[in-house]
């Protein structure tokens, strides 16, 4: 009689499904931080008064926020998926605050979120089809 248990096909799919979700909300978790860290000035980055050094600021501030809600997405709605229930529009407008509130110091950064989140929700919207 062997130790280990056979595990039916179904069941390894929805172990790697919640690998899967734990894996992509331990990303979110890590870029959520560092958007604060960030965006909240906690940590600045400091660079001699040069405008190109500016604009990278901005481009990493912007990109931490789209990344961390491109892996919160992902992650909330494999959880969803493994649950059986889809992702509802409150659910998303409720990420998009949470994403845009991370933002709310900088104008430029505001603005390149937004239309990087719309971006972002108008190909998650199209692909579904």
């Amino acid at each position: 009689m062997s130790k280990f248990k056979k595990k039916r096909g179904g069941e390894e799919k929805e172990d790697g499904g919640y690998r899967t979700v734990i894996f992509t909300a331990i990303i979110t978790g890590v870029l959520f931080i560092a958007s604060l860290l960030f965006n909240g000035e906690i940590i600045s980055l400091t660079f001699p008064n040069n405008i190109i050094f500016e604009l990278v600021k901005i481009v990493i501030r912007t990109i931490l926020i789209l990344l961390f809600f491109l892996f919160f997405t992902i992650s909330y709605a494999n959880y969803r998926d493994l649950v059986g229930k889809p992702i509802g529009w409150k659910e998303l407008l409720f990420l998009l605050i949470l994403s845009m509130i991370q933002s709310i110091l900088n104008v430029y950064v505001f603005v390149l979120s937004l239309l990087g989140l719309i971006l972002i929700l108008l190909y998650l919207y199209l692909i579904q089809e």
